[in-house]
């Protein structure tokens, strides 16, 4: 059956998601679907079935294309009542069509590839090869004409790894299947700045102006996304125990921009209005050339009531604009 942690995290992902056009039992680094991730992928989040009834919320950066992929795989898979999940990672990158403009959704578990492919194509999906591999094209669902306009692959490989999304992102995890390519090395790279404890994670590279371009309102001050407009690259990792604790490092474009950032921090400058009454402080912070480097604590488990009322006032923002939640830009 599905995992409930899976099921929460469709409320809680998006607490500090993009809009764009919208502990791993080991580390996040080994986690084999990282080698079908597509080279120049701009954004890479990943998650793991933490084993704990007690931890439910999960923070993920995402796009909001992210989130309507992870919702409609929720429906998709729901054909296979046995189906399990272990690890989820959801890809967002930019190609002509625009900023963010392509998405990926890939889960590894157990599933019966078959019957979930036979279900897409009864329910209006069109079935189509690549390379030998059986995909469903699927055009946008009737409910979600509005956000969603972008037809996406589905396929299932060795009943046990699911693609899902544009097929251009699709096409491209197929091939570093099909060839048995390595983790791409500028992801690697990032990857191996984690923390092996982890229990999710994002990394992010993009010029700090186009980050700041797709950041959904209200997640920052003018102070804060001047800041991140000197960034270049992140990766955060997130554990979840008696303490929670956020890891990050910030990479920018030059070691200015990096004191400049550690010393916002080191300030406590509120860089994150969002964040109300958490109560959190940062810790360890240090400049490796460029890098900014650090960590914060929560204390108590307030991570999962913080995401939860940041997604509401989100939402409450977002409905008084006329927007959507993580309305497409």
């Amino acid at each position: 059956m599905f995992q409930q942690w899976l099921r929460y995290s469709v409320l809680v992902v998006i607490a500090a998601s993009l809009s764009g056009v919208h502990a791993f039992g080991s580390s996040p680094a080994e986690d084999p679907l990282l080698r079908l991730v597509p080279a120049h992928a701009e954004i890479v989040a990943g998650i793991a079935d933490p084993h704990h009834g007690d931890q439910s919320g999960r923070l993920m950066i995402v796009t909001h294309n992210n989130n309507v992929d992870f919702k409609d795989w929720i429906g998709l898979v729901g054909a296979d009542d046995r189906q399990e999940v272990d690890k989820l990672i959801e890809v967002a990158m930019a190609s002509p069509r625009g900023d963010l403009s392509e998405h990926l959704l890939l889960a590894r578990g157990s599933f019966d590839g078959r019957r979930i492919l036979a279900d897409a194509e009864k329910n209006g999906g069109t079935r189509t090869e690549y390379k030998g591999v059986r995909i469903v094209n699927l055009k946008p669902f009737p409910r979600e004409q509005q956000e969603m306009r972008d037809t996406r692959w589905l396929t299932v490989l060795d009943d046990n790894t699911v693609l899902f999304g544009t097929p251009i992102t699709v096409m491209g995890a197929l091939d570093r299947y099909l060839s048995s390519s390595a983790v791409d090395a500028s992801l690697a790279k990032q990857l191996q700045t984690l923390q092996p404890d982890v229990n999710c994670w994002s990394v992010l590279t993009m010029p700090g102006a186009v980050l700041t371009r797709h950041l959904r309102a209200g997640v920052l001050d003018e102070s804060g996304n001047a800041l991140l407009r000197g960034v270049s690259d992140i990766a955060i990792g997130i554990h979840y125990g008696s303490k929670d604790r956020v890891d990050f490092t910030f990479g920018t474009a030059n070691a200015e921009a990096a004191r400049a950032l550690a010393t916002a921090m080191d300030q406590q400058t509120q860089l994150l209005p969002i964040a109300g009454t958490l109560q959190a402080h940062f810790e360890e912070v240090s400049v490796d050339q460029n890098e900014v480097r650090g960590s914060v604590r929560v204390k108590d488990k307030q991570f999962d009531p913080w995401l939860t009322a940041v997604y509401t006032q989100l939402s409450v923002e977002g409905a008084a604009s006329g927007e959507d939640v993580a309305r497409a830009r």
